[in-house]
């Protein structure tokens, strides 16, 4: 793809909320769609909360949570307002198919680590579902190693959320090699695979398949702890339900992503930098700007 054909986006704090939507006065909590997060397993719970964390932190009103059943009562606790479906060891699928005829978005892979039927779940998602999808964590490594993307049947708009380890697993290129130019790379990739490419860093860089692509500015080394990548994981999936277009809906997420963290650095510390505050400060910013 010559670089001529490459289109940039721009994204800042003033358009974020200017083309950020508003809820109508005759909104109900399914109005705005339903969103499937499927995440967490065994010792990896976190990950589930913080995708719903992120999901929370941008308003989604209608939360759809698959979990496996043993980590079940320990986001219940922890979010009240979601809709759980705990899943059985062996039901995965059974599970989440008629969940996917109920949302507007999902995502599938955070915690994932020891989730049974993982490689189901996935064939599942990239075959039946006629949503958006983002793919993060275990999904990736799912892909790497059995490339299921190129197979796909459904899924029209797939978002993949690597960090640096994880693409290089999945383009098979060295550390070097990607180093010399990430963004050709995943720009490349992402034409290739017919898929969104958000390529986590202290520079994020999203890339479309129709030749758009995002530099991000936003963020600070505050984000760079465990759980981050769930939160914005989270945050993707819940644009997806507010924004037509997935690639802008990748880029505000990840754009707002680092400038709650910019946001928070006001007030707390780059060591110990808070993730549970996501939503505290982005409801902050909600009220300045009228929503």
């Amino acid at each position: 793809m010559p670089d001529t054909q490459l289109q940039r986006f721009e994204m800042d704090e003033k358009r974020f909320f200017a083309e950020f939507p508003k809820k109508k006065k005759d909104a109900f909590k399914g109005s705005e769609g339903k969103l499937l997060l499927i995440a967490g397993s065994r010792g990896m719970a976190g990950a589930a909360c913080l995708n719903i964390l992120g999901a929370k932190t941008l308003g989604a009103s209608y939360i759809l949570t698959a979990l496996p059943e043993e980590i079940y009562p320990i986001a219940a606790a922890r979010f009240l307002t979601p809709v759980y479906h705990p899943m059985c060891r062996g039901e995965e699928v059974v599970t989440i198919r008629p969940l996917l005829r109920e949302v507007r978005a999902a995502a599938f892979g955070s915690g994932a680590v020891h989730l049974a039927n993982k490689k189901e779940v996935l064939a599942l998602l990239l075959s039946d579902s006629q949503v958006p999808l983002v793919l993060d964590a275990e999904s990736l490594r799912i892909l790497a190693d059995e490339d299921t993307l190129a197979v796909r049947t459904g899924a029209p708009d797939v978002i993949l959320t690597p960090h640096i380890g994880e693409f290089r697993a999945l383009t098979g290129l060295s550390a070097e090699e990607l180093r010399r130019d990430p963004s050709r790379i995943c720009a490349d990739y992402a034409e290739k695979n017919r898929a969104i490419v958000v390529l986590k860093g202290p520079r994020t860089i999203v890339a479309s398949p129709d030749g758009r692509i995002y530099f991000n500015a936003s963020g600070n080394e505050a984000l760079a702890q465990a759980g981050s990548g769930d939160v914005l994981t989270g945050m993707i999936a819940a644009m997806l339900t507010l924004e037509n277009d997935p690639f802008a809906a990748a880029c505000r997420a990840v754009f707002m992503h680092g400038h709650i963290a910019d946001e928070g650095r006001k007030t707390y510390s780059c060591r110990n930098f808070p993730l549970e505050k996501f939503p505290e400060i982005m409801d902050r910013m909600f009220l300045e700007h009228g929503l």
